[in-house]
């Protein structure tokens, strides 16, 4: 990089929790260009998140390639910014032709980490690894200095200047995006009653949208819930930073909810399924441990996780019960 202060945006058109995970890249970029001006962009929808707090972006730009007004709206931002460089993190076949094409128009200079290549530029392109090291191994292959390598375990993601005094009160996080990835409901109810039981004086907390599936899970844990150790809450996105910094713990599924609970500066448990935690937890085991069942072979059938929506055994989530976790999980309430 010629420009020792170049203007840089950097991109991850993904969803929630990636775009979460893709801060530790901006943090990693401030750290070596203090001066320069570092965009960060998302999908449109992700960008509430950030409305009330900070990061180590100078700006959040909700980002969508859908019409020909999103391609002009764009345009008008990138020529406003006068951005020297664009780097996209975990690319996809859209986005591509989209800054391809801006960067012929603009003339700035086009990088991306595309996971899925097994050989490439990027340092050690195609190996396995924590999703947020690979992308600071994108981000330092095209923008680094200094010969130095930076490690996850020095960039975790988080928000800044959140508010607020925290409360005894316990976040279950029941959602996920398959259902292979969710541990049961009434494991979650369980794990509730034991808390309860327990720490009476603890407020146990789970977050859901307006979806219909969400609907549908609130529908079951009211059935499920006989002692009233839930409660269900409806936190607009732009304020779920501050809800769970204002928190004590997350226990929950791998989802966005997980990554935003680590952003926000709380503990949390993470109880994963199909996939390994190896690429999907880039977080210190120490500060963030997780349940996972190594060494099943239904697992290892097709490649190194379970792609499966579906499953009837569900044996990677069901081997650890509401005891194992309330054992774990209780130093720290």
């Amino acid at each position: 990089m010629k420009n020792d202060s170049p203007t840089i945006l950097v991109v991850k058109y993904r969803a929630l929790g990636d775009s979460v995970m893709g801060l530790s890249t901006i943090s990693y970029l401030r750290s070596i260009y203090p001066n320069s001006k570092i965009y960060y962009g998302v999908r449109g929808w992700t960008a509430k998140l950030y409305e009330e707090i900070k990061t180590d972006a100078d700006g959040i730009i909700p980002l969508s390639i859908e019409s020909i007004s999103d391609y002009v709206k764009f345009y008008r931002i990138l020529k406003e910014l006068k951005i020297d460089h664009v780097h996209e993190m975990h690319l996809s076949g859209r986005t591509k032709k989209f800054f391809t094409f801006f960067k012929y128009i603009l003339g700035f200079n086009y990088t991306f980490h595309n996971h899925h290549e097994r050989k490439g530029e990027v340092l050690d392109q195609g190996m396995i690894k924590p999703l947020i090291q690979r992308d600071l191994d994108g981000a330092y292959t095209y923008l680094g200095k200094n010969g130095m390598v930076p490690s996850y375990l020095n960039f975790e993601p988080s928000f800044k200047n959140l508010s607020g005094a925290q409360k005894a009160r316990v976040i279950l996080g029941v959602v996920a995006t398959r259902e292979t990835k969710m541990w049961s409901l009434e494991n979650y109810v369980a794990l509730a009653h034991l808390i309860k039981n327990g720490f009476p004086e603890v407020e146990i907390s789970v977050p859901l949208s307006n979806s219909a599936e969400d609907k549908r899970i609130e529908e079951k844990l009211n059935i499920l819930d006989k002692e009233n150790s839930l409660e269900i809450v409806r936190v607009d996105l732009s304020k779920l930073p501050n809800y769970f910094h204002q928190s004590k713990l997350y226990i929950g599924n791998d989802t966005g909810l997980k990554h935003i609970a680590i952003a926000s500066g709380i503990k949390s448990y993470t109880l994963f399924g199909p996939e390994p935690p190896n690429e999907w937890h880039p977080y210190s085991q120490a500060k963030h441990p997780y349940f996972y069942i190594e060494g099943l072979e239904c697992r290892t059938q097709t490649a190194h996780y379970c792609g499966l929506s579906t499953c009837e055994s569900m044996i990677c989530m069901s081997m650890t019960t509401p005891e194992n976790v309330f054992e774990q999980i209780k130093k720290d309430i």
